[in-house]
């Protein structure tokens, strides 16, 4: 287990080896500090969650990001967590959370109707070389994914990612 932390450590320049790459994802994104992803998550990272699949690049990543954590949601608490990361710092991992938002000001275009909720959320994380090149965003609720999808966010349908392993097809007729 050490060798992946010091591999992070000196990938990332940090020295604070209780800081895993989950964990530091996390707490730039619950603090607004978007910018320390920077050193995390690769330029050419692809995000794909219910409001967009295929967006490619850190930049867009972070505008969505820093929309959420500073204009959306007003806490975002940690729920789990799990990394899982080869001697090349190559390897998956997700972080669960709990976000809390009230719609209180304009969002991305949506004017504020000053609803509020808390969305469990995932970001399944697949990583290579100890920078994130992958986040697949899952709603575990769907209370903001409805909200948002009833005034007019376009979300993306019958929509899969690749499967690591592919089950047996079952389906009749």
């Amino acid at each position: 287990m050490l060798c992946w932390l010091q591999a992070f450590a000196a990938a990332t320049g940090s020295g604070n080896r209780s800081m895993t790459l989950t964990r530091e994802l996390y707490d730039a994104f619950q603090s607004g500090q978007i910018d320390r992803w920077d050193a995390i998550i690769s330029p050419n990272i692809l995000t794909n969650s219910p409001g967009g699949r295929g967006i490619e690049g850190i930049s867009p990543l972070k505008q969505w990001a820093t929309a959420f954590a500073t204009t959306l949601a007003y806490q975002i608490d940690l729920v789990d967590e799990h990394l899982a990361l080869d001697n090349k710092g190559d390897g998956r991992g997700f972080i669960t959370f709990n976000l809390h938002w009230k719609h209180d000001r304009d969002f991305m275009g949506l004017a504020p109707t000053f609803r509020e909720g808390t969305s469990v959320e995932t970001l399944l994380l697949t990583i290579q070389a100890n920078k994130i090149v992958r986040i697949d965003v899952a709603d575990n609720s769907l209370d903001l994914a409805i909200y948002l999808w009833d005034r007019g966010w376009p979300h993306p349908h019958n929509w899969s990612p690749p499967a690591i392993v592919a089950g047996t097809n079952r389906r009749r007729g």
